[in-house]
């Protein structure tokens, strides 16, 4: 699909974001020469600052976005001047559900959050990443407070390799996909 609310979701399903850390999303966060994406703590659900390593499809497409940038947030809303809305996204899934109804293994409608779950499980059950790592790319809190405790780095370089084996796989073959991603869509 093109659009910003389709490349909004792209980047949502390439990094297992939360839709409102994908939204506000801002130029100045992202280094995308050092394939970095720092979000500042006041954006984040637990009020922790959370560093995302960028993937190859990522950096290709957030530098295409750049070349167009008419905003100091990634996906604008051009009618008003800040980010695009929650609707930006879900418009995009409602509309795809029309073309080739999307359903999950419990027969439920795809949504943002799902595919955040579909991460988690992919992670968990199709490779040997430890879920530590997975859960740091989630920006959850560690269950096991000992654990927490003595955790007092951010994965960085392990889940560097980790979302790009999992953005690999969203851009794998089409039996295999977790969304089917633009080949090559406009923006």
């Amino acid at each position: 699909m093109d659009g910003m609310g389709a490349r909004a979701l792209e980047i949502c399903v390439l990094h297992a974001n939360r839709t409102s850390e994908v939204l506000g999303e801002k130029w100045d966060e992202i280094d995308l020469n050092a394939r970095i994406w720092s979000i500042p703590a006041i954006r984040m659900k637990k009020k922790i600052a959370h560093t995302i390593p960028l993937t190859e499809q990522a950096v290709e497409l957030l530098s295409t976005l750049n070349e167009h940038k008419i905003s100091d947030y990634v996906f604008p809303n051009i009618s008003n001047g800040k980010h695009l809305s929650q609707a930006g996204m879900s418009s995009v899934l409602k509309r795809m559900q029309k073309i080739d109804s999307w359903k999950d293994e419990l027969g439920r409608n795809i949504s943002t959050l799902g595919f955040r779950t579909k991460f988690r499980t992919y992670i968990a059950n199709e490779t040997a990443f430890n879920g530590e790592i997975a859960e740091f790319a989630l920006s959850h809190k560690l269950k096991d407070k000992a654990q927490a405790a003595y955790q007092q780095g951010n994965l960085l370089s392990k889940r560097k390799v980790m979302m790009q084996r999992y953005s690999d796989y969203a851009y794998g073959e089409p039996e295999k996909k977790v969304i089917q991603l633009r080949v090559h869509a406009s923006i």
